[in-house]
């Protein structure tokens, strides 16, 4: 969700620096950087190496990063800006200025305060009181919202954007975090939050990019961990000989129906190749990751010293629709 900013000139100064306008690949900086000086307190932050963007992703929370990995997965994402600012003021698409979308019309970000504007809700957007140069006043300067997740995918269609609002419970999308302090109005504060999160959909959907909820109980918690454990370890095989990582993996998808395990697969390129079993492991790794080898994600641990299981269910075909372009 849209997530509000209470900050002062120095700090909206520095946001703005990062974000205006956001940068692609590895020069993009986020709104808020997951380290103990940025993260709100007690949040468990966490940092991402993403290989096709060529830096590390930050997420805010412990179902950010559950989120993100699925992200991360899917082969038809090219970009991710994570902890994404909700301009003000009118902007260009966020996919402007991409190669994959030369050519292309792309409708404008119209802003946030022109949204609340057409929802009837400017009392609910932030500001801050700035003090005028020469000392003779303050005055109101808007304060962005910043978003959790865009994603930046393609199909035969060409690229387009999902927008990714996170929480961990479908009723934090209606409420505070229950370790917030009280609010002084319940119903003022539900509210608030409910109207935050239609700030941010009807400010993406003006430039045609669909919203998704995710929550926590919707990401298997076996799924991500063989996610993680494979990311953790698959960097190692980059570097790996073409042909040698290409044998890997088709002695790796027979074995699927064989039942051999990936272990005595891999001892046997080891010995062949003279290469070490830790990149040999890497590469195994890097075979699911990279969805060169298939096997069931979902329903079984991955062990290397396990049989891999047919893929009973596609990650990507279960949450497919959260990386639609439109809704189903």
């Amino acid at each position: 969700m849209a997530k509000p900013m209470h900050l002062n000139l120095a700090r909206l100064k520095e946001v703005l620096r990062r974000q205006d306008p956001p940068k692609w690949g590895r020069d993009y900086d986020p709104a808020i950087r997951a380290t103990r000086e940025e993260a709100p307190a007690r949040s468990r932050f966490l940092q991402i190496w993403s290989e096709p963007l060529r830096r590390y992703v930050h997420a805010l929370s412990s179902i950010e990063g559950k989120a993100l990995l699925l992200a991360c997965f899917h082969k038809a994402l090219f970009e991710l800006q994570e902890q994404r600012v909700l301009f003000t003021e009118s902007r260009p698409h966020p996919l402007f200025g991409h190669p994959l979308a030369v050519g292309l019309k792309l409708p404008p970000l119209r802003g946030t305060i022109d949204v609340c504007e057409r929802l009837d809700m400017i009392e609910r957007h932030l500001w801050i009181q700035v003090e005028l140069p020469d000392g003779t006043g303050r005055v109101p300067v808007p304060v962005p919202f910043i978003g959790d997740f865009l994603l930046f995918l393609v199909d035969q269609e060409g690229p387009y954007c999902v927008n990714w609002t996170i929480k961990s419970t479908s009723e934090e999308f209606g409420r505070r975090l229950l370790e917030s302090r009280p609010a002084r109005s319940p119903q003022a504060e539900i509210s608030a939050v409910r109207g935050r999160h239609a700030i941010e959909e009807r400010y993406y959907a003006d430039a045609g990019i669909r919203t998704v909820r995710i929550v926590d109980r919707d990401l298997p918690d076996l799924l991500i961990q063989n996610l993680r454990t494979l990311l953790l370890v698959q960097h190692r095989a980059a570097q790996v000989d073409a042909g040698i990582y290409a044998e890997i993996c088709e002695r790796l998808q027979a074995s699927v129906q064989t039942g051999q395990r990936p272990l005595d697969v891999l001892l046997s390129v080891v010995h062949r190749y003279n290469i070490q079993l830790d990149v040999a492991k890497a590469c195994f790794a890097r075979a699911l990751w990279q969805r060169d080898v298939r096997s069931e994600l979902m329903g079984e641990a991955i062990f290397i010293d396990r049989p891999l299981k047919p893929q009973r269910r596609d990650p990507l075909q279960v949450f497919s629709a959260w990386f639609a372009r439109q809704s189903s």
